[in-house]
């Protein structure tokens, strides 16, 4: 007969395990290679997606990041063309403590400077560390709410009427939220839904992992693999557009997780 935590839904697990300080702290105390490919990538899809005018915050692009978690750093570079970006997270704890940070002054920002003031120097030559400042005040001016997501859901907004969006952001989300590989191809069929034709989602995440940890507590995820994400994408009718990986020991390697290679893909909705 299972025990009582045998018969715990993965939802449950996160609901109970997952402490979004120690998250923050574990993961994020200090910029590495990973968090570097990852907004590098992003810099440069916004960039040559929305063109090269550095003065037209907002005017078009509504963006969705799905499984924000407590972490506000995805969406930097899509705030330098959007003031339309709306969060999202599946646990209660992450979304308060992302609307915390959104809601707070620069006392806050001590964690994200190092960043904010990457991708500040992505965009320009001359930004210093007042930069990073300005930046993430950018964020905070472009967010324009935080609210439930569970990818599981066949509406996974859960009601909302903010879609459809333009851009999708997906950062270690979608392989951690799913129980088993057969998930993975719903959970993208309900991201997809949330997107306009020829929008793009953007994902990054981990390959062939099957955990990470939180505390003592390992988190179970998916062994996700390269042909596992095209199949899933193009039975919704999506192309990649572009795809990068970083092996894994471009990491440092005391962090608790054991994919191979961080992916950034780019996938376009066709239809």
């Amino acid at each position: 007969m299972a025990s009582k935590e045998e018969n715990k839904t993965l939802g449950q697990v996160y609901q109970e395990e997952f402490q979004p300080d120690y998250y923050i702290k574990r993961y994020y105390s200090a910029i590495d290679a990973g968090n570097e490919f990852c907004l590098k990538n992003l810099h440069q899809f916004f960039e040559e997606e929305c063109g090269q005018k550095k003065n037209t915050v907002g005017v078009a692009k509504k963006v969705l990041e799905v499984g924000s978690g407590p972490v506000p750093i995805y969406v930097i570079s899509a705030s330098h063309w959007s003031n339309s970006i709306v969060c999202s997270d599946f646990l209660e704890q992450n979304r308060e403590k992302l609307i915390q940070w959104l809601s707070a002054g620069h006392e806050e920002d001590g964690t994200w400077l190092s960043y904010a003031h990457f991708v500040a120097q992505l965009e320009s030559e001359n930004a210093d560390k007042e930069s990073a400042f300005l930046v993430l005040d950018r964020v905070r001016h472009s967010v324009r709410s935080v609210i439930p997501c569970d990818v599981l859901q066949s509406d996974p907004l859960l009601g909302s009427t903010e879609s459809p969006f333009d851009i999708i952001i997906s950062v270690f989300c979608l392989e951690c939220a799913v129980s088993s590989p057969k998930e993975y191809p719903n959970a993208i069929s309900n991201v997809v839904q949330l997107l306009s034709p020829s929008g793009h989602l953007i994902m990054m995440g981990g390959l062939e992992g099957e955990h990470y940890c939180i505390r003592d507590r390992k988190i179970p995820r998916i062994k996700l693999t390269r042909e596992m994400i095209s199949s899933a994408l193009e039975g919704v009718g999506c192309t990649i557009v572009t795809w990068h990986e970083l092996p894994r020991h471009l990491r440092p390697p005391e962090l608790p997780i054991d994919y191979t290679a961080m992916f950034f893909c780019v996938a376009k909705k066709m239809c």
